[in-house]
């Protein structure tokens, strides 16, 4: 698809004067630009809808942290909502960075599969984290956009790891879809379960136990 959209720019698109040295430093700029602004305002909302959350975050505190324009904000993001999503993105892509690190040199792919769940819960106790993707995200999202979102990052994620032990034998062999919705709803339900408790080191510690207990029953 890649391909065929590069064609098509290539032999529909009018011909343009070639550019000049000049031309191709301003355009390098004014991307350069264009993303630096971009990221300033990810940065910013990230800060905020992390501490006070996505309700009682406004634009204004937004485009001021970030030191840009509303018109900014609406260039890049159309609004508010917009910019969530893409802070959402963000911080599932980092933490699916994180999962995906901790399961590297793992014993075997069971292990592998219990070193992501445990990276997960870890990087879910950030209270930021919490606010951002396991409190906010579903509600203002919705359904289908948040569903998306957990397709392209941590249910991907999950459905290759465990996919990966089915095929080494250490996970009888069953629908992994499935599966993998239920051990990502897990591990979200665990996360909520310690946001939301007086205790998150004892709470997380016990929820830890109980994944932990749950991936050895997947066991062959």
């Amino acid at each position: 698809m890649q391909a065929a959209c590069i064609y098509e720019l290539v032999h529909i698109q009018p011909a343009r004067r070639p550019a000049v040295n000049g031309d191709r430093r301003h355009r390098r700029t004014q991307a350069e630009r264009s993303q630096a602004t971009r990221a300033a305002l990810i940065d910013a909302a990230r800060a905020l809808f992390g501490e006070r959350g996505y309700a009682a975050t406004g634009r204004e505190e937004i485009v001021e942290r970030a030191g840009v324009t509303r018109g900014a904000l609406q260039h890049h993001f159309l609004d508010k909502l917009g910019l969530f999503f893409a802070v959402v993105e963000d911080v599932e892509r980092d933490v699916t960075a994180h999962v995906a690190r901790a399961a590297e040199g793992a014993a075997d792919p069971l292990d592998a599969i219990r070193r992501g769940c445990r990276a997960f819960l870890e990087t879910a106790s950030d209270p930021a984290v919490q606010r951002i993707l396991v409190v906010d995200a579903p509600a203002v999202l919705g359904r289908e956009e948040w569903r998306e979102l957990q397709a392209r990052y941590g249910l991907g994620l999950t459905t290759a790891a465990l996919a990966a032990a089915m095929d080494a034998g250490a996970i009888d062999r069953q629908p992994v879809a499935p599966l993998a919705h239920l051990l990502l709803a897990a591990l979200h339900e665990a996360a909520l379960l310690v946001a939301e408790s007086s205790d998150a080191a004892v709470t997380r510690a016990e929820v830890g136990a109980v994944v932990d207990s749950f991936i050895d029953r997947l066991a062959t």
